[in-house]
Protein backbone atom coordinates (compact mmCIF):
# COMPACT_ATOMS: atom_id res chain seq x y z
CA UNK A 1 0.00 0.00 0.00
CA UNK A 2 2.98 2.51 0.46
CA UNK A 3 3.63 2.78 -2.88
CA UNK A 4 -0.03 3.53 -3.80
CA UNK A 5 0.06 6.54 -1.80
CA UNK A 6 2.89 7.75 -3.47
CA UNK A 7 1.54 7.50 -6.66
CA UNK A 8 -1.93 9.43 -5.56
CA UNK A 9 0.22 11.87 -4.32
CA UNK A 10 2.22 12.48 -7.49
CA UNK A 11 -1.40 12.68 -9.37
CA UNK A 12 -2.40 15.00 -6.81
CA UNK A 13 0.73 17.15 -7.01
CA UNK A 14 0.51 17.00 -11.17
CA UNK A 15 -3.49 17.62 -10.98
CA UNK A 16 -3.38 21.09 -8.82
CA UNK A 17 -0.31 22.51 -10.58
CA UNK A 18 -2.64 22.64 -14.02
CA UNK A 19 -5.24 23.96 -12.69
CA UNK A 20 -4.18 27.40 -12.58
CA UNK A 21 -3.09 26.76 -16.59
CA UNK A 22 -6.39 25.78 -17.02
CA UNK A 23 -8.25 28.53 -15.72
CA UNK A 24 -6.25 31.30 -16.63
CA UNK A 25 -8.10 34.50 -17.44
CA UNK A 26 -6.48 35.45 -20.32
CA UNK A 27 -7.89 35.26 -23.88
CA UNK A 28 -5.77 34.03 -27.40
CA UNK A 29 -7.04 35.80 -29.47
CA UNK A 30 -6.72 35.63 -33.12
CA UNK A 31 -5.63 38.48 -35.82
CA UNK A 32 -6.69 38.78 -39.47
CA UNK A 33 -6.33 42.04 -41.95
CA UNK A 34 -9.72 42.04 -44.34
CA UNK A 35 -9.37 42.64 -47.70
CA UNK A 36 -4.96 42.17 -47.87
CA UNK A 37 -2.71 39.41 -48.10
CA UNK A 38 -0.45 39.19 -45.63
CA UNK A 39 2.78 36.79 -44.66
CA UNK A 40 2.88 35.33 -41.39
CA UNK A 41 6.10 37.12 -40.61
CA UNK A 42 4.33 40.47 -41.14
CA UNK A 43 2.16 39.38 -38.54
CA UNK A 44 4.87 38.65 -36.06
CA UNK A 45 6.20 41.91 -36.54
CA UNK A 46 3.63 43.86 -35.77
CA UNK A 47 2.72 41.79 -33.04
CA UNK A 48 6.40 42.19 -31.28
CA UNK A 49 6.18 45.92 -31.93
CA UNK A 50 2.75 46.42 -30.39
CA UNK A 51 3.94 44.04 -27.67
CA UNK A 52 4.70 45.96 -24.11
CA UNK A 53 5.36 44.50 -21.14
CA UNK A 54 5.22 40.89 -22.12
CA UNK A 55 1.33 42.39 -23.25
CA UNK A 56 -0.41 42.92 -26.44
CA UNK A 57 -1.56 46.44 -26.83
CA UNK A 58 -4.96 45.85 -28.77
CA UNK A 59 -5.28 49.34 -30.07
CA UNK A 60 -1.61 49.18 -31.87
CA UNK A 61 -2.83 46.25 -33.25
CA UNK A 62 -6.11 47.90 -34.74
CA UNK A 63 -4.16 50.87 -36.03
CA UNK A 64 -2.26 48.63 -37.94
CA UNK A 65 -5.33 47.19 -39.76
CA UNK A 66 -5.47 44.34 -37.62
CA UNK A 67 -8.72 43.08 -36.89
CA UNK A 68 -9.48 39.91 -33.66
CA UNK A 69 -11.47 37.15 -34.47
CA UNK A 70 -12.79 36.58 -31.46
CA UNK A 71 -15.69 38.80 -30.40
CA UNK A 72 -16.12 41.74 -27.61
CA UNK A 73 -19.74 42.07 -28.35
CA UNK A 74 -22.59 41.04 -26.43
CA UNK A 75 -24.48 37.98 -27.89
CA UNK A 76 -27.41 39.23 -29.36
CA UNK A 77 -30.76 38.46 -27.57
CA UNK A 78 -32.97 35.54 -27.99
CA UNK A 79 -35.37 35.89 -30.99
CA UNK A 80 -38.89 35.56 -29.94
CA UNK A 81 -41.25 34.16 -31.34
CA UNK A 82 -44.23 36.25 -33.57
CA UNK A 83 -47.00 37.13 -31.70
CA UNK A 84 -50.71 36.60 -33.51
CA UNK A 85 -53.81 37.33 -31.76
CA UNK A 86 -54.35 33.51 -31.01
CA UNK A 87 -51.01 33.72 -29.14
CA UNK A 88 -47.59 32.97 -29.93
CA UNK A 89 -46.44 31.30 -33.52
CA UNK A 90 -43.85 28.68 -33.32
Amino acid sequence: MPGMTGRYGLLLVVAASLIPVGCSSERDRQWYKPGTNYTVTEFNRDRDECTKGRELDEQCMKQRGWVPLTSDREPPPPVRPAQTPRGPRY
